[in-house]
């Protein structure tokens, strides 16, 4: 399961944290070029990450609804491994409910 964070420009932990729970390989755009707002996201990518204290505003709007027409789960993280396990358990419980 590819992932693609967005945001950040340190991400090594989070990488590791991926990477150590099956989301491997692990892409990342820092989201501080324009150029990232009209990226597409690549087709095996099956997990966005985008730390929301690290991306301004538009990029995080743009790439949540090419995640959203893509079917793609996105969650939205601060810096903090924390708070991004917690939001990986959340996505994983709702996708358990919606396919009972």
């Amino acid at each position: 399961m590819a992932t693609l964070i967005v945001g950040g420009d340190r991400i090594h932990t989070y990488k590791d944290y991926l990477d150590a729970h099956g989301y491997g390989p692990i892409m990342h755009w820092n989201g501080r070029n324009n150029s990232e707002c009209h990226k597409k996201i690549p087709a095996r990518t099956r997990l966005v990450v985008i730390l929301v204290d690290q991306v301004n505003h538009r990029l995080a709007i743009k790439m949540r609804q090419i995640a959203n027409d893509m079917n793609l789960p996105v969650i939205f993280s601060r810096r903090s491994i924390a708070q991004l396990e917690q939001a990986i358990v959340r996505q994983r419980v709702q996708s358990a409910l919606t396919l009972q």
